[in-house]
């Protein structure tokens, strides 16, 4: 048990940003929150769109519940909150980074939508012991993470990034520390991300819309490799770039960010562009077809 209630604040809550017709559902990663998609949320706010950022089952303030969640649960989440925004908004963009990625591509198969973002789309772990989960499950039920890492806990860098995670805890509270470098987890918790990684990479190649694909250079978690493999995987139009960036791309604070969101935006206005032009043809096909009848 940890001696804090991890993700409590209103930040790490669902959030929507009202505005006008086109609206974009953003998905976080593994283990975040609404919060990591916040800027980029109020950047494409900023140029008229609807922004909802969900939050999947079993992160936020339901952390503890996690190792009990199933993976379709988040895909099921993420295609109720589209249908949701399709009733009144259009069109439709879907924004996932890392796990949310392939989350989002597992849902865009069920669930069509006008325009896809997969900013360094998680859908494998390398390394022999991640194919092995399914059976390390039964063998060795629990794991300290913090235990198994090559970095010591009190390294200032991974303090860092937990700080980034938990800014409500206190990283220089010893009691803190050597509770979380006793922390146990379900293996069976890390099987489910294998499982919607490799969902999201079948997924792939039934997706037909628009795509747009952003790469850190420097991502140790989701490898450059890996994700021009993806790209490669998926049957729609496809829009890839790489940036000098580890895998917190979504962050403001990343030096990458402003390259990240300038790319999405973009990307955006294309996508209401394109909509704007179906929209014509479809009204003008209909004016023919009224005009053959009469």
């Amino acid at each position: 048990m940890l001696p804090f209630t991890p993700f409590t604040g209103p930040e790490h809550r669902d959030f929507t940003l009202p505005a006008g017709r086109p609206a974009a559902l953003l998905v976080h990663g593994y283990p975040g929150t609404p919060y990591e998609m916040r800027p980029l949320a109020e950047a494409l706010h900023e140029r008229g769109w609807t922004c909802r950022g969900i939050l999947l089952p079993g992160f936020g303030a339901q952390i503890e519940s996690l190792p009990q969640r199933r993976w379709t649960e988040w895909r099921e989440a993420v295609i109720e909150a589209l249908a949701a925004l399709r009733r009144d908004h259009a069109p439709l963009l879907l924004v996932g980074h890392s796990m949310g990625a392939a989350v989002s591509l597992t849902a865009a198969i069920r669930s069509p939508v006008d325009g896809l973002v997969l900013l360094a789309p998680y859908w494998r772990t390398r390394g022999p012991l991640w194919a092995l989960l399914p059976v390390l499950k039964h063998l060795f039920p629990r794991v300290k993470p913090f235990r198994m890492m090559k970095t010591e806990i009190d390294d200032p860098r991974l303090l860092e990034n937990i700080r980034d995670f938990l800014p409500e805890v206190d990283l220089n509270d010893p009691q803190t520390i050597a509770v979380l470098r006793e922390f146990e987890v379900p293996v069976g918790m890390f099987d489910e991300l294998r499982q919607v990684g490799l969902a999201g990479w079948r997924a792939a190649p039934k997706v037909t819309c628009p795509t747009l694909i952003l790469q850190g250079t420097e991502d140790a978690t989701v490898h450059p490799a890996d994700t021009r493999r993806l790209a490669r995987r998926i049957r729609g139009p496809v829009s890839r770039r790489e940036v000098r960036a580890a895998h917190e791309l979504v962050f403001a604070e990343s030096p990458a960010f402003p390259q990240v969101r300038d790319a999405v935006v973009e990307f955006a206005s294309r996508l209401i562009g394109e909509w704007q032009d179906l929209c014509r043809a479809n009204r003008q096909d209909t004016e023919n077809a009224k005009a053959c009848i009469e």
